[in-house]
């Protein structure tokens, strides 16, 4: 994408979008809120804290594509800068689709009435719970990626761009990878460098490798699903789609 093409620096930080998922994060807390008071159990509090760290990776990139916008006048201190941030964003960004796995504790929770599913309402209301808060961090994981996209395509073109988001799917399902089996978090790249580097190397092996391509693959359907969406949307609209931050586009 030129750098000079037309809407590529008007487009707004916060979209609807953006605000959607606020609600959203929102709507997940209440419900937790509400499944405490009326069954007494706060097991799933866990959930909140693995939200906030899924929003940890928009924030960068919306950072990221501030400092796009406002450094144009710095353009030796705006490329360090937005090096460094990508660097920050690529760590945290599993952050965001590592919240699909936490649908392995509804799996494993032996409490459920299994055999007596349809009528089990915790059951189904803690089924909605976990599916809101993956959804989350698709979408969260989805936005910050399609910034850094557009970032990408922007200096380096379109054909890097696109290998950027193959790229970055694969090492973000090795980052799940690391994070549910090996139990690894992104601070442990400053906090615990040397325990990192050994886990990472002891997690490459055939099932390190197996998960690490489905969560990839998880990944990159789920980005070009919401690509291919929004550009079918420009499409219809009679207009080009448009290529900013936080679109779905």
């Amino acid at each position: 994408m030129s750098r000079n093409q037309p809407g590529s620096a008007a487009e707004p930080l916060v979209t609807p979008a953006f605000l959607i998922l606020c609600f959203t994060s929102l709507l997940c807390l209440s419900m937790l809120v509400v499944r405490e008071a009326q069954v007494g159990d706060s097991r799933y509090g866990f959930l909140l804290w693995n939200l906030f760290l899924a929003w940890l990776p928009l924030l960068v990139s919306m950072a990221a594509a501030g400092a796009d916008r406002l450094l144009t006048g710095m353009p030796a201190v705006r490329g360090a800068l937005l090096l460094l941030l990508g660097v920050g964003w690529l760590l945290l960004y599993p952050n965001a689709p590592y919240l699909t796995t936490d649908l392995i504790h509804l799996i494993m929770n032996p409490t459920y009435s299994w055999r007596q599913s349809t009528e089990s309402l915790i059951l189904w209301y803690d089924l909605i719970v976990f599916f809101l808060f993956a959804w989350c961090g698709l979408l969260l994981g989805y936005l910050s990626m399609r910034q850094f996209h557009r970032l990408v395509s922007q200096y380096i073109g379109a054909a890097a761009g696109w290998l950027f988001i193959v790229a970055v799917s694969f090492l973000g399902g090795f980052g799940v990878y690391l994070g549910r089996v090996i139990r690894l978090n992104s601070w442990d790249v400053v906090f615990s460098p040397f325990r990192l580097a050994n886990s990472v190397i002891g997690g490459i092996n055939s099932n390190g490798a197996i998960l690490t391509i489905l969560f990839g693959v998880m990944i990159l359907i789920v980005y070009l699903s919401l690509y291919g969406l929004g550009m079918q949307r420009g499409s219809g609209q009679g207009g080009v789609a448009r290529d900013g931050a936080g679109r779905l586009s």
